[in-house]
């Protein structure tokens, strides 16, 4: 065998084992991934939030309908 194969064997068992370990653990992924945002605004950014609303208040022709 050659390098070559051995190489594109041990690869495609590691993309195989993180593609099993992902279908398995999916639920907890996507749970991790989704609630990223919540946890890592701080004041700053959530202060932003309210002031764009009250921009758009005051314009309402900026509103996409």
């Amino acid at each position: 065998m050659s390098t070559v194969t051995i190489v594109v064997g041990i690869w495609n068992a590691l993309l195989l084992t993180a593609l099993a370990a992902g279908i398995h653990w999916r639920k907890r992924v996507l749970q991790w991934i989704t609630q990223l945002d919540g946890q890592n605004r701080n004041l700053w950014e959530t202060g932003v939030d309210d002031r764009w609303a009250a921009f758009l208040a005051e314009h309402p022709e900026l509103i996409d309908r």
